[in-house]
């Protein structure tokens, strides 16, 4: 372990080694986002829009008042609070909650209208808007549970958060989102 390392922010500012300092301020944010999820983006984002907004204030770092760990640690804080905001806005939510049509290709010279795909999720090509999503999952006939679990699956949760909030395993979970795959094809 190299003496850069083990210090501090404050020492690290202080001797102007601002790799390591980045580091260390990567490494806060990785561990203060544990167990949080954001709709619609990585942790990997949020943590480089919290490193932009951090190098970006350094320059309003004033010593006479805090800190540089106390500085650093509320400007993570505040920024993941606003991230937070900004992903559960109504205007991102209807993006992620959107489903999206893939063409798929099967290989074949000639298309027959089949190699249209709707795929589950945040990643994808083209979003269509939420109203197409709801109508999809109501033609699915599926039931309050489904519904429940559909939309959180939509939103970028994963099993282990759905069980969680469902009260059950992942396995069930899977299963259940097995079934919703089922019903989905069978449209």
């Amino acid at each position: 372990m190299s003496a850069t390392t083990a210090m501090g922010f404050d020492a690290l500012f202080e001797i102007g080694d601002m790799d390591m300092f980045l580091n260390k301020a990567q490494e806060k944010c990785r561990h203060k986002l544990r167990g949080k999820t954001f709709a619609g983006m990585e942790k990997e984002d949020v943590t480089q829009e919290i490193l932009i907004k951090l190098l970006s204030s350094l320059d309003k770092y004033d010593s006479e008042k805090a800190k540089m760990s106390t500085f650093v640690d509320h400007l993570i804080d505040n920024k993941i609070k606003d991230m937070y905001r900004k992903c559960m806005s109504e205007k991102n939510l209807s993006v992620v909650n959107a489903a999206q049509i893939m063409t798929t290709d099967h290989g074949g010279d000639e298309s027959d209208g089949t190699d249209m795909a709707l795929v589950l999720g945040h990643t994808g090509f083209a979003y269509e808007n939420f109203e197409f999503l709801t109508d999809i999952m109501e033609n699915m006939r599926l039931n309050d549970r489904e519904k429940h679990i559909f939309r959180l699956r939509t939103s970028g949760y994963e099993f282990v958060e759905i069980a969680a909030i469902q009260g059950v395993s992942k396995a069930r979970i899977s299963q259940i989102w097995k079934g919703i795959r089922g019903k989905y094809e069978a449209l």
